[in-house]
């Protein structure tokens, strides 16, 4: 007989670190989830790896195409319908070709929609009209085309108090969340963090190429002592920084960002970062190297995209969600937004 615990389980690419019960019970809901074909609602706080949880039910699914993606919150309504369902071109200004849209690129895939909450009444309705037809046409169009893709959505808000103030339609939950997956937060796993900070430590060695700093029990216990209100998204961002200044081999729990430097400290933070200052610091260095690297390759994206290690959409989303546009000095001229 087959142990079940031992047959599930996460995998190296699924970038979710952890073996407590409540991961364990995720992995089970996963494995389950993933043999169906079904709409998927993966509910979970912020930072808790929402994303990664849907990359996980696609990779262990019987869906030959790709996984794609789009954030709700990251695009205006009419970007945001051009860039679910495509559009024809000359449909907007700027549109100088036509292009398909994310449904018609995951077809035979999965179309993972982030933070579906944040998604006006008026995207929620075409979004509906779209899941109930199977049928999709391009923004400016008028050909209609049906599509073969598994919708996983997430969110981090209660839809159902949503739905109660009339901000989010009923009928769109409940084909959205046939299936359902909850994330559990940092703080309902803390057997977990250990491993998560020592994988961290890996991956910033990695980067560095350095060798991995070493956990004291002084820093193991300072970060077992915080609430991370951020999840593993501000675990991770936490050891980034803390690691940036500590020195001799070892995590130094003074260099944590949410705790006050020592006097003997003087490389260490002087003063305690909020969750936000914590993130705009990482942001702010991952610009510096985005540029550096887009620089160093002479303006050449495919170049760039192949130093970084991703795909050439993905750092024209990395792009704009930095800021970095035609008007750098990096040499880059960026398609529009709407064309990623």
């Amino acid at each position: 007989m087959i142990d079940e615990r031992k047959s599930r389980g996460w995998t190296a690419d699924d970038g979710l670190v952890g073996d407590s019960p409540p991961m364990r019970a995720l992995a089970d809901r996963v494995e389950r989830v993933a043999k169906s074909g079904l709409p998927v609602l993966v509910r979970g706080e912020t930072g808790t790896g929402k994303e990664l949880v849907a990359r996980a039910i696609h990779r262990r699914s019987r869906r030959s195409g790709p996984f794609v993606s789009e954030n709700c919150a990251a695009l205006a309504d009419s970007l945001l319908e051009a860039e679910l369902f495509g559009h024809e071109q000359g449909a907007f200004t700027g549109a100088d070709r036509a292009r398909d849209g994310l449904f018609a690129r995951a077809h035979g895939g999965t179309l993972f929609i982030d933070e579906v909450g944040d998604m006006s009444p008026a995207m929620q309705a075409k979004l509906l009209r779209v899941l109930q037809d199977g049928e999709v046409r391009r923004l400016g169009g008028q050909r209609v085309r049906t599509f073969d893709v598994r919708v996983i959505a997430a969110t981090h808000k209660d839809l159902e108090a949503l739905v109660r103030q009339g901000l989010f339609r009923e009928d769109l939950l409940f084909r959205l969340a046939v299936l359902e997956v909850r994330v559990p937060a940092l703080r309902e796993r803390p057997e977990d963090l250990p491993p998560l900070v020592e994988h961290f430590l890996r991956r910033q060695a990695a980067e560095s190429g350095q060798p991995p700093l070493l956990l004291s029990d002084q820093a193991l216990d300072a970060l077992m002592a915080h609430a991370w209100p951020g999840n593993v998204r501000e675990l991770e961002n936490a050891v980034r920084v803390a690691a940036l200044f500590s020195q001799g081999g070892v995590l130094d729990p003074a260099a944590l960002p949410f705790r006050r430097a020592a006097p003997a400290q003087a490389a260490a933070p002087d003063h305690q970062l909020s969750y936000q200052e914590l993130r705009d610091l990482l942001e702010e260095r991952e610009r510096a190297y985005v540029r550096e690297v887009l620089a160093t390759s002479h303006g050449n994206k495919a170049e760039a995209a192949r130093r970084l290690g991703v795909t050439r959409y993905a750092l024209y989303r990395t792009l704009r969600r930095l800021g970095i546009d035609a008007g750098d000095d990096v040499g880059v001229e960026l398609e529009p937004a709407i064309a990623m």
